[in-house]
């Protein structure tokens, strides 16, 4: 693990793995939760319509999903980063990242509706491209007040805002059926959000974030180093963000609606466990950056932690596929059970360059880290379009599993050399470096 710079004090604490045990559980039972919610929730969609409508209204919520993290600056690491330590600037901290990042996400609606890029994606009507652009600003905020739950350290209240939300979005799927059901789908999702975004809001401004204005003290770093932070954290989750969210709309454009549908569970399923991995590693983090420094023994717990999403996801994936796929129907097992099972496969090697981009985080490497994953990205890209003419959406299962092993190939050397090669017992908080 890293050195302490020199002149920079290594300050020793008390291990804190439980506390980072129950946030990262708290954080994957919301988790699961919504996921298993979010595969009714699409069962259920397609139940009530055919594939065509299915597969166009996830393209849309993909696009608005992709279009509200491009906005978001990545300040959901950001806040998770410094919020721990901001103390009485978290109030004005929380509130400029907001008001950035919601006129960032209209213009970035405003833009993708108009230039006539969402025109196989959003519907031609006023209302329609209306709803749609003030959607990526609610996506965003609600993603961003996750992290600012989780860098106040009340991840707790985390799984209460994700399930209440999913269980929202599900009771309303069937009520607005009226609408059509592709219309409907979407605005299941809406409202939800915006609900959620308005609750949690008032009660954190009013709560956990209004008692910060009695606090004394409180760092942040100075612009230039902050720019500089953003911009890498910005930097390394567009290759991550165009990786995942933009493949969905690959598939639509190369194959159609009818195989996007196919696609559409498994890919969900692929998401939900990067969200688990990322579960642990804000919790890691966060333990990380309290006062001090972190023990093997954190490291330890985490390792147990991230081994054992690696064991499930794979057992789920490649055993469980024709049950999960058929809650859908029949014919969504028949094309996509090979899709989840190689989905499965590569999860191990995920896991590798999860663990990877930790450390490369806390060393400040991140540079590193984006080159790496732009890398892996354009390869899945490239490879999901050459295969796809011949293998249908079984060739992003193929394209991922490959590029997943390359890049875990090239980075563990590295990752080995941290974990078992140096034998320091505590690492520096970095915030003075920031600074």
């Amino acid at each position: 693990m890293a050195q302490p710079p020199p002149g920079q004090q290594v300050v020793a604490v008390k291990p804190v793995g439980s506390k980072m045990t129950v946030n990262a559980v708290s954080l994957m039972s919301a988790t699961l939760a919504t996921n298993a919610f979010g595969l009714v929730f699409w069962a259920v969609a397609a139940r009530l319509d055919g594939p065509r409508a299915v597969g166009s209204a996830f393209a849309e919520v993909a696009a608005l999903i992709l279009l509200s993290t491009l906005a978001q600056l990545n300040l959901s690491q950001v806040f998770i980063r410094f919020l721990p330590g901001a103390g009485r600037l978290t109030r004005p901290f929380i509130v400029r990242g907001y008001l950035v990042v919601t006129a960032l996400a209209l213009v970035v609606g405003s833009a993708f509706v108009l230039s006539g890029l969402g025109t196989s994606v959003v519907r031609a009507s006023l209302p329609d491209r209306v709803l749609f652009v003030v959607s990526v600003a609610l996506f965003a905020i609600f993603a961003l007040q996750d992290s600012v739950l989780i860098g106040l350290r009340i991840a707790h209240w985390v799984p209460v805002e994700n399930i209440s939300f999913a269980a929202a979005k599900l009771a309303l799927l069937p009520l607005l059926v009226f609408l059509g059901a592709r219309t409907g789908i979407v605005v299941a999702w809406v409202l939800p959000i915006a609900a959620a975004v308005a609750i949690v809001n008032t009660l954190l401004f009013r709560g956990a974030v209004g008692r910060t204005r009695r606090l004394i003290g409180g760092y942040l770093p100075v612009r230039r180093r902050l720019a500089s932070f953003v911009a890498a954290e910005y930097s390394a989750d567009l290759c991550i963000t165009a990786t995942v969210q933009l493949m969905p709309l690959l598939v639509l454009w190369r194959l159609g609606a009818v195989d996007e549908a196919y696609f559409t569970l498994p890919w969900l399923i692929r998401m939900g466990i990067l969200v688990l991995f990322w579960n642990v590693n804000s919790s890691f983090v966060v333990e990380v950056l309290t006062p001090g420094a972190y023990t093997p023994h954190v490291l330890r717990r985490g390792l147990q932690l991230w081994g054992a999403i690696v064991a499930g996801a794979v057992l789920v994936c490649c055993l469980g596929a024709p049950l999960l796929l058929g809650l859908e129907g029949s014919e969504y097992a028949e094309h996509s059970a090979t899709l989840l099972r190689l989905i499965g496969l590569s999860v191990p090697f995920t896991a590798v360059t999860v663990l990877y981009g930790v450390f490369a985080w806390l060393e400040r490497r991140l540079w590193r880290l984006v080159a790496i994953q732009a890398a892996t990205g354009l390869l899945m890209a490239a490879l999901s379009l050459l295969l796809m003419p011949r293998l249908g959406v079984t060739a992003v299962g193929w394209a991922n599993l490959a590029a997943q092993a390359i890049a875990a190939a090239l980075m563990a050397p590295s990752l080995y050399a941290r974990l078992v090669g140096r034998s320091s017992k505590t690492v520096p908080v970095v915030a003075e470096g920031l600074r």
